[in-house]
């Protein structure tokens, strides 16, 4: 910590006092440092006129990652008196504010520092000009816009880190005016333009980071001159010619740290890099490197991390990468056929991270003997064919994450296994494996301090085994466990996911799965034999945003303290036993979007006039079918359902409902991204078929196989962004609307087995993008539509109605007989679906990064199969990388 005078320790109250009492909540492990200037020495807290030193960062408990914060989220009302500062550090404080403006009045500031802080707003430009300011950290705010302004050349300004925030605009040329800069960071922003020539002239710079922005041309020449250059990140920047990089790098051979990620390199791996022999960082991942890895590489003995990751690499892994004796990070996953033994790796004293993913490895058989094996912290061998666990892990005891999902690896988990690293593990992913059961059988987890377990896809017998308190994300789906959900599951009282969903235990909810609503985000119980009924008490603090309940014999009602979870995005309580009516309550949560009741016992009607005003406006799927609801469909609610006006002319979104949760890991905070597929269930003539997509925006409206009468409501053409209706099974009456042909993003529509009249509206042509259509068993009228969609559909999305002609029909229209009139079929709630198509929106988690989604059933061919996986199927998307961020920062400092 830098002090411009003597400093003073003072105790809690006389600080909050000097700060303003009730501005600022200390956590009590914290403490906060302040100095006078040197003309003062009096032992005691100093006035705010006086007050040249305050820094209040890195005040973060390390058991709950809470932090120090700034109670009424006011930075101006915290500093305002202090205005002869010239050393502000806040980092890691919980602003949570603008940066005021007075801060540019702060003349004599030397030093600002407010990394990591939730700032927000817009910064204010003009504290860039402040006459005696060095040092500026912005870092980690990533709500915090602005832009950089044009700097004088008076400017002192040594060192500027604005990374991972939100400023945009262009990097203006007068930055090459800023003399003594050294520091320039402004990784993963929104700048763009281009990158102005002037950076050559800063010959002082050591630190040039780039990154993760959206410049465009080319990068200019001129950084060659940057010689003094021991840092230089440009990933993703553009690169017409790769060529030209030997030109720019050649000479900068005081580079310590190179990173230049996802550059489209598309060549083998530089040899101009063999010239830069003091790198000790090198990442060159997702570039589409090809070729083999060089020997010569292994030559850079002063490497301690190397990333080759995300490549097309392929051949083996060089037997000399024995000779990086200083690497502690190493990544060759996701290459294109990378092989290797392992024993090279074993040599490497200083690993910590290792990282082989999809690399075909070979094991040593006695490495369990040999003592001097590196001591591991973390270490992904995902997809490398293992058929068991690594003998080498057996002396493994610091390790902190460990992830061999996507292997080989049968039978039973070793009990030397349960053994390792029990007060350093937090991180375990065994996904995906063939693994029946635990050695001997566990009760508890043995790991005490684990955060994130996933055991999913695999085929585990016996009991769920109760996570240590410290669980907060617990991914048992897709196995054959059995038992009840053991009470004790609720002192992991930080849980914030939980899925065992897909298994075969039993008995009903525990009462308190409810109240770990206080943590909870995920809760997915799905596909087990859960009977009673739902846990009824939700708190008011209910952190809840998906819940799938499905596939149980759940009874009884839905509880109404759910309203107090107005988080809710998703609830899935279908095929299952509850007796209720309609939860139109649920319609005034803000962010609910995806309501699933079929198969239940629901009954009345689902129309409440006096809470149509704002009702379910973001609701994107709703799934009433099977059910017994009566009356007419809901004309009013139909037009507020906001969130399926918005046409996207077919174009589905197929991107996943991410959330983002903090995980509290080893004193800091880490973001895992949780992606949540809606995977569709069809059941077609009788087979249920999965169909496994991800879709945050799949609009879909099903009310087939109730009870519902009356027409249909030209008010349901207002949702131009439905992309499924299915209506089928029901009592309608009254002719198909012409203004159906108003929802131009429909895909699917079927209104069979009601008692609908008239003709099939022409105007339906107009639905380019339909691909199913089923108005069978009506009493439908007169010549089927010609043209677009409707040329492709066969007899049987127009069976039972006699008085029907085309050319796909036995009835051609030139010589027609209409026989007489037959009411149509119409199956009850308990009958098998066989010519219905039911649409069922299934929520099944995934965490990204480790695990997939928990997506089990029976996949049965049609001839629809092959339009709904090209329409709907997953494409996923790739997330910048935030490992440089701190590496770099543990430089600078």
């Amino acid at each position: 910590m830098v002090v411009l005078g003597p400093k003073f320790m003072c105790e809690q109250s006389d600080l909050l006092r000097t700060l303003g009492l009730g501005q600022v909540s200390l956590p009590s492990h914290g403490f906060l440092s302040l100095a006078h200037s040197p003309s003062s020495v009096r032992p005691s807290c100093p006035d705010d006129e006086r007050l040249s030193v305050i820094d209040l960062s890195a005040n973060v408990d390390p058991s709950t990652g809470s932090r120090l914060s700034v109670k009424d989220r006011s930075l101006e009302r915290l500093v305002q008196n202090f205005t002869h500062l010239t050393y502000l550090n806040l980092d890691s404080v919980d602003i949570s504010s603008p940066v005021p403006t007075i801060l540019a009045n702060f003349t004599s500031l030397e030093y600002l520092s407010l990394t990591q802080s939730n700032l927000c707003g817009q910064f204010p430009s003009s504290i860039f000009g402040l006459p005696h300011l060095e040092h500026l950290d912005l870092s980690g705010n990533y709500a915090l816009q602005g832009f950089l302004p044009e700097f004088q050349p008076n400017s002192r300004l040594r060192e500027i880190f604005v990374g991972m925030a939100a400023f945009s605009g262009e990097v203006p040329p007068s930055v090459g005016r800023l003399a003594h800069l050294e520091v320039l960071d402004l990784l993963h922003n929104g700048l763009s333009g281009s990158i102005p020539s002037s950076l050559g002239n800063l010959t002082k710079l050591t630190c040039l980071i780039l990154s993760d922005n959206s410049f465009s041309g080319d990068i200019p020449f001129s950084l060659a001159n940057l010689i003094q250059l021991e840092v230089l990140a440009l990933s993703g920047v553009n690169l017409d010619r790769p060529h030209q990089l030997h030109s720019l790098l050649f000479n900068l051979n005081k580079l310590m740290h190179l990173t230049l990620t996802g550059m489209n390199l598309a060549t083998e791996i530089p040899s101009f890099i063999s010239n830069l022999t003091r790198l000790e960082y090198l990442d060159l991942s997702e570039n589409q490197l090809i070729g083999q890895i060089p020997v010569w590489l292994m030559n850079q003995t002063r490497l301690d991390h190397l990333y080759l990751n995300r490549n097309h690499l392929k051949g083996p892994i060089p037997q000399e990468i024995s000779q990086l004796v200083n690497v502690q990070w190493l990544d060759f996953s996701d290459n294109g056929d990378l092989h290797g033994n392992f024993n090279p790796f074993l040599k490497l004293l200083f690993l910590t991270e290792l990282m082989l993913d999809g690399v075909n490895l070979a094991f040593p058989e006695d490495t369990a003997t040999n003592k001097s094996y590196p001591k591991l912290n973390m270490i992904s061998l995902k997809s490398c064919n293992l058929e068991e666990f690594p003998q080498f892990l057996r002396i493994q005891d610091d390790l902190e994450e460990v992830d061999l999902a996507y292997n080989r690896i049968r039978g039973l988990i070793p009990q030397w296994f349960l053994n390792i690293s029990k007060e350093s593990l937090h991180t375990l992913v065994l996904f995906s494996n063939f693994l029946t059961a635990f050695e001997h059988p566990v009760k508890m987890l043995p790991w005490n301090y684990l955060k994130i377990l996933d055991l999913s896809g695999n085929q585990l017998q016996g009991s769920l085994p109760i996570p240590p308190t410290s669980m907060q994300i617990y991914h048992v789906c897709d196995n054959r466990l059995v038992g009840s959900i053991p009470q004790q599951i609720c002192h992991a009282s930080s849980l914030k996911y939980l899925d065992i969903s897909n298994n075969h235990l039993g008995g009903q909810i525990p009462d308190c799965i409810s109240e770990l609503a206080r943590s909870l985000v995920m809760l997915n119980l799905r596909g087990n034999n859960f009977h009673g009924i739902i846990p009824r008490s939700y708190p008011k603090s209910c952190k809840l945003k998906m819940i799938n309940l499905s596939q149980n014999q759940l009874e009884g009602r839905i509880p109404r303290s759910l309203v107090n979870c107005v988080m809710l995005v998703v609830l899935d309580i279908g095929q299952n036993r509850v007796n209720d009516t309609f939860p139109s309550w649920l319609g005034s949560l803000p962010n609910f979007q995806a309501l699933v009741l079929r198969h239940n016992n629901f009954h009345g009607s689902i129309m409440d006039r006096s809470k149509i005003r704002g009702h379910f406006q973001s609701l994107r799927i709703i799934d009433l079918s099977h059910n017994f609801h009566n009356g007419d469909l809901p004309s009013e609610f139909l037009q507020v359902w906001d969130g399926m006006k918005i046409a996207k002319g077919g174009q589905s979104n197929t991107s996943g409902t991410v959330i983002e949760l903090d995980v509290t890991i080893g004193g800091g905070l880490v973001v895992v991204d949780l992606e949540y597929n809606y995977s569709i269930f069809i059941a077609n003539k009788g087979n249920d078929m999965l169909y496994p997509i991800i879709m945050s925006v799949f609009r879909v409206i099903d009310f087939s196989s109730n009870n519902f009468t009356g027409r249909i409501p030209d008010s349901i053409s207002e949702l131009r962004g439905l992309q499924a209706l299915n209506l089928s099974n029901n009592h309608l009456e009254g002719r198909i609307p012409s203004s159906l042909s108003n929802i131009i993003d429909l895909e699917s529509l079927d209104l069979s087995m009601n008692k609908l009249s008239g003709g099939i509206p022409q105007e339906l042509t107009k639905l380019t993008f339909l691909e199913v259509f089923n108005v069978s068993h009506n009493l439908l009228v007169g010549p089927i539509p010609q043209g677009s969609q409707f040329d492709t559909f066969d007899n049987s999305s127009f069976d039972g109605n006699p008085g029907l002609c085309g050319s796909v029909l036995s009835n051609k229209c030139g010589n027609m007989h209409v026989s007489p009139s037959t009411p149509p079929i119409v199956k009850t709630n308990e009958e098998e679906d066989s010519d219905v198509i039911d649409w069922v929106i299934r929520a099944s988690g995934c965490i990204s990064g480790f695990a997939v989604g928990c997506a089990i059933g029976k996949y049965i061919t049609d001839r629809n199969h092959e339009w709904f996986v090209e329409t709907f199927g997953r494409r996923k998307k790739s997330r910048p990388s935030t490992r440089l961020q701190g590496a770099l920062r543990r430089r600078s400092t």
